[in-house]
């Protein structure tokens, strides 16, 4: 299997990602495109082991993910972030779900490390984990395999993706995608309420940019009703909907003045 990683100043992060995937027994083929990186992401990634190492001064998830994707040479594909982690076990056992039932994208279930985030954070996440159209949607996992069928109706991807896993997931549909709860990948959120509003921001801005691009919008409920209704059953406290409700808000304010100042969003990284 041939595992993307894209990075971009990821130096403290990407040398143990390419270690967990590179290293023995499970070994892959790691492609790593440090893009528009200004420390030792490269170096970083070359120390480690990673099979191939390019760098790019063109920074860009998207451009990153189709540069490494034309140094592939096998199926199934893995695209991984390098600041999650999930091994190379993990990423096999998804390339076999794909052979096991001719899906064409395969996603693992999430484990969000909250820990180190705000107690606003963590509230928000809560109630966020809780919605159906969040335990439905494939993206936001941070990796995803394709199959040889499920690469070729995705890429090359469109240069200036806001949220590549949101296209790949859109363009193959629930009906064509496995998720593998078996299998886990741990996702560190970002820390602070200031950084979840501009993440959420450009989580709409990419919902957006998907829908302007013709594709089917995700499964799932969302909205402050269901919200409302999974507070009832106990399912969301009511002081991590109210956090949720309040964040929700200041987000679509300010989505909202950026949109009439005409401000465009572009692709960018969580720090």
């Amino acid at each position: 299997m041939d595992v993307v990683i894209p990075a971009h100043n990821e130096e403290s992060s990407v040398g143990q990602a390419v270690r967990r995937l590179c290293g023995e027994p499970q070994r892959l083929r790691c492609v790593v495109v440090a893009n528009g990186c200004s420390d030792g992401t490269a170096a970083a990634a070359r120390a480690a082991g990673g099979d191939v190492v390019l760098d790019t001064a063109r920074p860009g998830k998207a451009h990153a993910l189709n540069l490494g994707d034309e140094s592939c040479v096998t199926y199934p594909r893995a695209y991984v972030d390098a600041d999650i982690e999930i091994d190379a076990n993990g990423l096999l056992q998804l390339g076999a779900a794909l052979a096991e039932t001719g899906a064409l994208l395969a996603v693992p279930g999430v484990r969000l490390r909250t820990e180190e985030a705000s107690w606003l954070v963590r509230r928000y996440l809560a109630a966020w984990q809780q919605l159906p159209a969040v335990r439905a949607n494939g993206a936001g996992r941070g990796v995803y395999v394709l199959s040889e069928a499920g690469h070729a109706e995705t890429f090359p991807l469109p240069e200036n993706l806001i949220a590549d896993d949101g296209y790949v997931e859109r363009r193959i549909g629930a009906s064509r995608r496995v998720v593998v709860e078996d299998v886990v990948v741990t996702v560190t959120p970002v820390r602070t309420i200031r950084a979840m509003v501009r993440r959420r921001i450009r989580v709409i801005a990419g919902n957006q940019q998907l829908t302007e691009l013709g594709l089917p919008p995700s499964t799932g409920a969302a909205g402050l009703g269901v919200l409302a209704r999974l507070v009832r059953s106990g399912q969301v406290r009511p002081v991590d909907a109210a956090v949720f409700t309040g964040v929700s808000l200041v987000v679509r304010g300010l989505d909202a003045v950026r949109r009439a100042r005409g401000r465009r969003v572009s692709w960018g990284t969580d720090r």
